[in-house]
């Protein structure tokens, strides 16, 4: 297994695995199947392009992309002693093959390198125990919960917020 960080030669990859994440966990995301399939080009290279403020990771299965996950950093002075885990996903074939809980070491170490950040954040759907424990066995603890985070097909759902501090 190789963890990268991806860059726009990897959008053909990026784009069929995001998809196909909204697709078979809609409840797990923000973000709607719709959306994300409307980005242009220009925009999912923008994404892909690692910055300062946001790197996405890859985990390869062989030539496979098979999980990813993005650190993103806010540019705000105030929240830029942060960091936050986001999209991460890992396609059903290689589930419990520790490569989730690699992605997430990945973004931490990241976050590691970065100077100023202070905690490592990242939210998960109330009823998403598969990515809890995952979460909490790379080390995050639980924050708080939002109830009525995002509404999909009717229904509420409720996040929960893990927090990591970095000074451990």
């Amino acid at each position: 297994m190789q963890i990268r960080p991806l860059t726009p030669a990897d959008a053909a990859a990026y784009r069929a695995l995001r998809l196909e994440a909204l697709q078979e966990s809609p409840t797990a995301y923000v973000t709607s199947y719709e959306e994300d399939a409307a980005l242009t080009s220009e925009e999912l290279n923008q994404r892909l392009t690692p910055s300062e403020q946001a790197t996405t990771f890859g985990a390869f299965a062989g030539e496979e992309l098979a999980g990813i996950g993005t650190l993103i950093r806010p540019t705000r002075a105030r929240l830029n002693f942060r960091a936050t885990i986001v999209g991460m996903y890992v396609a059903p074939a290689h589930r419990r093959t520790g490569m989730a809980s690699r992605l997430v070491a990945r973004c931490i170490g990241r976050a590691r390198e970065m100077s100023g950040l202070d905690e490592v954040c990242l939210c998960v759907t109330v009823g998403n125990e598969a990515a809890r424990r995952c979460y909490l066995a790379c080390g995050f603890v639980p924050d708080y919960v939002e109830p009525r985070y995002f509404k999909y097909e009717g229904q509420f759902y409720d996040i929960e917020w893990l927090k990591l501090p970095l000074d451990q």
